[in-house]
């Protein structure tokens, strides 16, 4: 796990190459000029050329985006994956305004609101439908669990509209003027092109790439109300290395399931190398079809991926960890690390569930707690009126209550359904915890 000086130096550099490209395409239209600027004077030429500024902005952010929906190990190891989908989802948003923009100030110098409806202007029509396949895929991907789109069908359609967008913007780009019909902006665009459909083809091939990655299922079996623990080992015994907290996208290769790709995080320690554990809520459409899947099923694993994980902390942080359900299986993964390097540092975790049955490994967690002299565990439960642990929902009231023997400074790890960590983020930072040191783990797509 790289530091954080050396992230942010990464990061620095990183971001410094992405500001070189997009200044470098702000430039083109300056010095080459399109013929139709020509004859444009004073607010025109402002718009026009502004326009063309902006069109050129989206289509860079267009191959961000790939980049970004990779799934690059390098860029993992420096701003972690769940940060990079965020990045993601903002840029998407970003290019569906420029490309709303973008047309608005190319025709007010025109004079013109619509398209003619003339064949010679079919390069501006490869550009509405361009807007309008945009649009759509932002809104289907930003407002998908409102517009109740399953992901197991928004996902098939999420990449072939990628795919659609980047040649519907080549061709746009190259007939719409006469800039990139010029050597070096055409030699430019081509580059450009071509390192995009190089990324398509890598993310495209990346299943057949993980085949060759096969695991085998050797365990299967529940693990809780609605849950369920996989194990899978490697024919050869030779596990994929990962430090406690990071997540793998598995998808199953079985009669008994579709086969479909989602990401869940490895609960097992980096100690163990006989076997990989993923402990799975099982409320989903897919996910509640996993308790079919069979010893000797196999499934390929993607990753690991991830930066949530104490071992960026310096070795004697106090750390606090606070879990929603089946949210628990990053700190699952870093408690067992501990117990096996006999990590005694002050560790609070405060660990919110429906009722006592959907509390996971109850036993497990026991003997974490006998074993780590530091850990105070702290159970809460929203849907159970007995006395195991505190009722209710974990608001700022509780976490006050249970994080008050915490020292301020203390390292804070969240993970849980979305709205649970807002809140619960919000929460710590009005406690006097600093940001820098709250962390989150999302998997959301």
């Amino acid at each position: 796990m790289l530091s954080p000086r050396v992230r942010l130096c990464l990061g620095l550099l990183t971001g410094a190459v992405v500001f070189l490209f997009l200044a470098g395409a702000i430039s083109i239209p300056f010095y080459f000029e399109s013929s139709t600027i020509l004859y444009k004077f004073g607010l025109d030429r402002l718009l026009l050329r502004s326009g063309q500024v902006v069109g050129l902005v989206a289509g860079c952010l267009l191959l961000l985006q790939i980049i970004l929906g990779a799934r690059l190990k390098c860029l993992d190891r420096i701003y972690s994956l769940n940060n990079l989908f965020k990045f993601h989802r903002m840029i998407g948003i970003i290019i569906a305004g420029l490309v709303i923009i973008h047309p608005v100030l190319v025709f007010i110098p025109e004079n013109r609101l619509f398209i003619p409806l003339q064949l010679r202007y079919w390069p501006e029509f490869v550009g509405l439908f361009l807007l309008l396949v945009i649009v759509f895929t932002v809104i289907s991907s930003y407002w998908r669990i409102s517009l109740k789109f399953s992901f197991h069908r928004w996902w098939p359609i999420h990449r072939a509209t990628a795919i659609l967008i980047i040649i519907a913007f080549w061709i746009h780009l190259m007939f719409v003027s006469d800039t990139f019909s010029q050597s070096l902006p055409k030699l430019l665009a081509f580059c450009v092109m071509g390192l995009c459909g190089l990324l398509l083809l890598w993310i495209r091939t990346r299943g057949l790439r993980n085949q060759r990655k096969f695991f085998t299922i050797s365990e299967i079996e529940s693990a809780g109300e609605d849950a369920v623990c996989l194990k899978v080992t490697s024919k050869t015994n030779q596990m994929p290395g990962h430090i406690p907290g990071q997540f793998g996208f598995i998808t199953p290769f079985s009669p008994h399931i579709s086969k479909e790709e989602h990401p869940f995080t490895i609960a097992s320690s980096p100690t163990n190398t006989t076997f990989l554990e993923f402990v799975i809520r099982t409320t989903g459409d897919w996910t509640r079809k996993l308790k079919d899947l069979q010893p000797g099923d196999r499934v390929s694993l993607s990753g690991p991926f991830g930066l949530f994980s104490h071992l960026g902390l310096s070795g004697d942080k106090e750390i606090i960890m606070i879990a929603g359900g089946i949210g628990i299986t990053p700190m699952l993964s870093m408690l067992r690390y501990m117990a096996d390097r006999d990590d005694q540092r002050k560790i609070t975790l405060i660990w919110s569930n429906r009722t006592v049955k959907h509390i996971i490994f109850q036993n497990e967690f026991k003997d974490l707690e006998a074993q780590l002299k530091g850990l105070r565990i702290f159970h809460i439960l929203t849907r159970d009126p007995g006395s195991f642990g505190e009722t209710g929902r974990l608001d700022r009231r509780k976490l006050n209550s249970l994080a008050s023997d915490c020292g301020p400074s203390a390292a804070v790890f969240i993970c849980g359904p979305d709205q649970m960590m807002e809140e619960i983020y919000h929460a710590m930072v009005s406690l006097g915890f600093p940001k820098s040191l709250i962390f989150t783990e999302r998997f959301s797509l």
